[in-house]
């Protein structure tokens, strides 16, 4: 089977390029998500500390699943660091602290490890996920379809 050109199979989708490289991130965290009972996704780039450790304290789920942590600020991937070396975490407002032991094992995605600190990045086992395009998806798909 030979491989594709682009013959304008995606041209709908918006701003579709057929050069952009992928590596489905994403869909590995949503695959989680479906198979994991008691997890929680959330989107680094429209998150916050305090949002993220509210739900922790209230639900208390088995996984975090953090996609996109590079668009985390900074100040709000700190909560991790207590998270994943102590599984603890804790807040302080109003000169009032709360504090609770948590079993969260932490999932996460991202495409610049240089904006998680040192520290922050060592609590991982990082894995690289090789680059591919939507072309080289639907030649992928076709070869599965063909039966080889």
């Amino acid at each position: 089977m030979r491989k594709p050109q682009d013959n304008g199979l995606f041209e709908d989708i918006v701003e579709y390029d057929h050069t952009k490289r992928l590596s489905a991130k994403t869909m590995f965290l949503t695959s989680l998500l479906e198979h994991l009972k008691d997890s929680y996704f959330v989107d680094g780039g429209n998150a916050t500390k305090a949002g993220i450790i509210d739900y922790l304290f209230e639900n208390r789920p088995q996984y975090l699943l953090i996609d996109e942590i590079d668009k985390l600020a900074p100040k709000d991937q700190t909560f991790l660091l207590n998270l994943m070396e102590t599984r603890t975490i804790s807040e302080t407002k109003y000169g009032k602290t709360i504090q609770a032991e948590i079993k969260t094992s932490v999932f996460v995605t991202g495409n610049d490890p240089n904006k998680l600190s040192g520290a922050l990045l060592s609590r991982f086992f990082v894995v690289d996920l090789e680059p591919y395009t939507l072309l080289d998806l639907s030649y992928s798909s076709m070869l599965i379809a063909d039966g080889f």
